[in-house]
Formats: C-alpha cells, sequence, structure tokens
C-alpha cells in the first residue's frame, strides 16, 4: 500500500488524560495499526454543562489524540442532535488542520456511529463501525424510532466488526445477514500465544470486577452461587479481585459476610494486569457471570493462561468460543444456574485444562493480535479501492 492511510477513530472508550480511567481495548487495537497514522477523537458526554471544545494532547508516533467534552442529554434523549453537533466539531478541526481521513472507524455503532455515518458521506470515505452490544442493545431497545436511522449507518458500512459476537444475531434481525461485510473484532489482551502450558492449580476460583458496578458484573450472584456449593467442595475458596469506592466495597463485603464463609470468600482489592496475569495460570477457574458484557477480555485471558471460564451465555465472550469446550456457559441472573457451572468447572476442571492446551492453535487463530491487524489492514485496502472522492472512483 503506497499511500500511508489516515485513519479518523470516534470512540466514547478511549483513555485520554481529560477523563476518568476507561478500557485500554480500543487504544490497544489503534496501537496495532502501525502502518497507518490515526486521528483519534475520545468523546465524553456530559448533561450539565456546554461542550468545551477540542482539547489536543501529545500522542503516539502517528497518532493525532483529540478530546471533545459534548454535550448530551441522558437516555439518550436527543441523541441524533448530539453526535450531529459532535460530527460539525469534528469536521471543523479537521479542516482547520488540513486533515483528509482515509476511512472513519465508528467504535460504538448506535452512538458514535451517528457522527461517523455524516463524516462519512460528507467526505465520501469508506465507514466501518464496531458493535458493542452493551450499548447497542440499549438503543435498539428503548429508542425504537431509531432503528431505522442505524439500519441506513449498516447498510452504508463498508465493514460491520462485531466485537460483540453475541449481538450479531440482533443485528441481523435489523439489516438481515451481511456475510460480505460482516467480522467478528474481538478485543486485544496482551497474554495470546500459540502453545498454552497447563499448570498444577490452586483450589482458588478468581474473579475480577470494578466494585462499584458489582451487580452488573455479577459478583452478588457468584457469591451467593458459590455459598450453595461450598459444603461440596471444602477445600475451594473465592477470591474477588478489582477496587471500588468505600460503599461499594462494604457492599460486597457485606455480603461476604451474610453467607459465613468469609474465611473462604476474600477481598483482595486491586492487582494491576501484570499482577493478576502472573497468577491466573494457577487459579482453579475464572468465574465472571456479568450481566450484558460487551466481551469481556479476562475471560481471554484466562484461556491463554491455561484456565477454564464460567462466562454468561448471549453476553460477553459468548459466540467467539463456538466449538471449543473450554468453560461454562450460563443464565447469569440464575443462582442456581452459576451454582452447577462453578461444581462442573471444579469436577471437569483437568479435562477443561487439557482442552486448552489442545485448543491453543484455534484460541491463537481466533484472537492473536497480529492475524486481526492484518485482516483489518485488508479491509482498509479493499476500502481504499472503492473510496470515492468527488463523486470519482480513486485509483
Amino acid at each position: 500500500m503506497a499511500h500511508r492511510p489516515l485513519i479518523l477513530h470516534i470512540t466514547g472508550d478511549y483513555p485520554d488524560p481529560s477523563r476518568a480511567p476507561t478500557t485500554v481495548a480500543v487504544k490497544r487495537l489503534i496501537d496495532g495499526l502501525v502502518d497507518c497514522d490515526h486521528v483519534i477523537v475520545s468523546l465524553t458526554r456530559s448533561a450539565t454543562q456546554s461542550p468545551t471544545g477540542v482539547h489536543q494532547f501529545e500522542g503516539a508516533s502517528g497518532q493525532r489524540l483529540i478530546a471533545i467534552h459534548h454535550f448530551g442529554l441522558p437516555f439518550g434523549l436527543g441523541l441524533q442532535r448530539s453526535f450531529r453537533a459532535v460530527a460539525r466539531q469534528i469536521e471543523t478541526y479537521l479542516s482547520q488542520h488540513n486533515l483528509a481521513p482515509d476511512l472513519v472507524h465508528s467504535h460504538r455503532l448506535t452512538f458514535d456511529g451517528i457522527a461517523g455515518d455524516l463524516i462519512s458521506k460528507a467526505r465520501r470515505i469508506p465507514h466501518v463501525v464496531s458493535v458493542r452490544g452493551e450499548v447497542e442493545s440499549k438503543v435498539l431497545r428503548f429508542k425504537p424510532t431509531y432503528r431505522p436511522l442505524i439500519a441506513d449507518i449498516l447498510n452504508a458500512a463498508h465493514r460491520i466488526y462485531y466485537v460483540s459476537a453475541w449481538f450479531q444475531p440482533d443485528i441481523e434481525r435489523l439489516i438481515g445477514p451481511q456475510p460480505a461485510k460482516s467480522r467478528l473484532l474481538p478485543n486485544i489482551v496482551a497474554n495470546t500465544r500459540s502453545t498454552i502450558m497447563s499448570c498444577p492449580p490452586r483450589p482458588v476460583i478468581m474473579t475480577v470486577a470494578n466494585l462499584d458496578i458489582y451487580q452488573k458484573k455479577g459478583i452478588d450472584r457468584l457469591i451467593a452461587a458459590f455459598a450453595r456449593v461450598a459444603a461440596q467442595v471444602p477445600e475451594v475458596s473465592l477470591e474477588i479481585i478489582g477496587g471500588g469506592q468505600p460503599e461499594s466495597t462494604a457492599k460486597v463485603a457485606a455480603l461476604i459476610a451474610a453467607t459465613g464463609l468469609g474465611e473462604r470468600i476474600r477481598l483482595r482489592g486491586k492487582l494491576s494486569n501484570d499482577a493478576f496475569l502472573a497468577e491466573l495460570p494457577t487459579a482453579l477457574a475464572l468465574a465472571l457471570p456479568s450481566r450484558n458484557e460487551t466481551f469481556g477480555m479476562v475471560y481471554t485471558e484466562a484461556l491463554f493462561a491455561g484456565v477454564p471460564i464460567l462466562y454468561g451465555r448471549n453476553t460477553g465472550i459468548d459466540g467467539h468460543l463456538h466449538g471449543l469446550d473450554v468453560g461454562v456457559a450460563v443464565a447469569v441472573d440464575d443462582t442456581s444456574a452459576i451454582a452447577d457451572g462453578l461444581l462442573t468447572l471444579i469436577e471437569r476442571n483437568a479435562p477443561f485444562r487439557a482442552m486448552i492446551a489442545r485448543s491453543a492453535g484455534d484460541l491463537f487463530q481466533r484472537f492473536n493480535p497480529d492475524g486481526l491487524i492484518a485482516r483489518y489492514m485488508a479491509d482498509l485496502e479493499d476500502g481504499l479501492k472503492h473510496q470515492t472522492v468527488n463523486g470519482a472512483i480513486r485509483a
């Protein structure tokens, strides 16, 4: 590719210096695209103040990072108007700095995608969208009048990337199957490998979550489920890793105290990702029955550590593991199902670990960052071949 492409990224989940900590999923993808230059627009919504303009920060080589704190009402009120204003702000910035993106990537379909679609059509450049079921499901469920707009964005898009594979059937009910433009794009984790070595586990089930959203993450139901099976597996304990505000931590501690299992259900606090990954291979299992989880990088981290997982059915990593017997999918609001899943992980632990080791090549093919980046770049090159500029096909 002789021309070095410039990609415009629009995302509400990027760790820019002006916002509270957020996921590094989008950052890891962009950082892997080293054969492109990037304009990264990091969005933060505020319902209490007017937009604060565009703030530019020093980015990595080939990256230009800007933050826009934009006005937006809660519950998606005025959603289209809000992101039309965002699109105008981005357009103004691009024009002022003489930047001409070759492609725009909206990292949330039903929010960023509104702005990305407008910019794509105005500039006649390809638009690709990521589907993250956590946010998309809310808009499509609670704002049905937006469905024609979202369908139009999807039908016009050059590629649809499913971070949330579990939400693909919902999108296809809206626009029909789109196999030529649909791709799975799991979040990138740091410990992928082509060979997975299983090590003898400690009798510890691990979970990790932000305790400020412990109910969404299923920690309350996990504690209750573990209490149900604790007498059957007296040697096994549960460790909860993650921080939160004092009141959130106190609520989780109270849930633990109510079980009478304070010696076997331990709150360990926050660990660095490196420290967590160092301990993870010795865990008996990783259990996180989270509701409406976009992807859940911890599930992939556990699998590449050789550890079987308990995860939610029709949420999180579900849809990325077809044909692999590497864990247990459960109904996340069914405490009995979670309890049964924990027993299954304990009783079949050795076969699960052996299957994960045998499935290393398949897991690596599905989640290897180099492979994901290569497929993305092939899509980009295809998009540039079909790009129109001022109504003409670009050579």
